[in-house]
């Protein structure tokens, strides 16, 4: 599970960036098979990620600002 919350990490900072490349070069980038990328870019969308591939740039982008964030912080923190 954590090399999977890792492996999205790096894509979502690939994807704001723009930078992803084609399914094939990203998938290079992030030393997975094409099948995890498409794989994760799915697990990506069931949890709300409005991604995307534009074509004309050539990488996958969002439809509008989005971050993810996973993992635990002090409820104070949390709530404010």
């Amino acid at each position: 599970m954590l090399k999977q919350i890792q492996r999205i990490e790096r894509l979502h900072h690939l994807i704001k960036l723009k930078a992803t490349g084609s399914p094939k070069q990203c998938a290079r980038k992030l030393e997975i098979s094409e099948r995890q990328l498409y794989n994760t870019l799915n697990l990506m969308k069931e949890l709300g990620a409005p991604v995307y591939f534009y074509l004309s740039i050539g990488s996958y982008c969002y439809e509008h600002e989005v971050e993810f964030e996973f993992g635990f912080c002090r409820k104070k923190a949390c709530s404010d």
